[in-house]
């Protein structure tokens, strides 16, 4: 008997392969950013700055995208892609994610991530990501379906500073490539 089909006999004996979700490059969605949880609720107040510098946001520099892959109850896994230097503003999630560099590079606090390193971030924990010199791919995975984003800084001037990195950057931007292109993203 060969490996093969001794190997199919025992999957078809003893496992239950129902459950088993595939997913493909090619299916995966823009990911779309949502209002933030509460946002519907009475008393609920955004900080002007931030809003503000939200709207400016949407400035279409293409500096970033980010492809959901899966979703499930339990888990969410994205594909980012940080061209050089996007100014990722200053935020938080409540829920826990994982990142796991897949080309590339980038700073997390003190610590520079490359190829195969990856970093936890906490729920709560507010923190920023800065792409290196050829931008950075990382697979972000987190521990529920869906996550809320609550952005930290509250002064114009950062925020100026943020759309001003993008204008200036834009340019440059515009001639990267991914670095390793794990999946394909449309219109780059």
């Amino acid at each position: 008997m060969s490996l093969e089909t001794e190997t199919a006999e025992v999957l078809e004996r003893e496992s239950d392969s129902k459950g088993f979700v595939f997913t493909r490059a090619g299916d995966a969605a823009p990911h779309m950013g949502r209002k933030q949880r509460g946002a519907d609720e009475p008393g609920f107040d955004l900080h002007p700055a931030i809003m503000r510098g939200m709207a400016q946001m949407r400035d279409n520099t293409k500096g970033a995208a980010a492809l959901t892959l899966f979703a499930s109850e339990k888990t969410h896994v994205s594909y980012v892609w940080f061209k050089s230097g996007y100014p990722l503003p200053i935020h938080s999630h409540d829920t826990n994610c994982y990142y796991l560099v897949i080309a590339g590079a980038m700073k997390v606090g003190s610590e520079v991530l490359g190829k195969g390193d990856g970093v936890q971030i906490p729920a709560g924990a507010p923190y920023t990501v800065t792409p290196l010199d050829e931008g950075v791919e990382f697979l972000e995975i987190r521990e529920s379906p869906d996550y809320d984003t609550h952005y930290r800084a509250k002064t114009d001037s950062y925020w100026d500073r943020v759309a001003e990195t993008r204008r200036t950057r834009k340019p440059i931007w515009e001639e990267e490539k991914q670095p390793y292109g794990l999946v394909p993203v449309a219109g780059e």
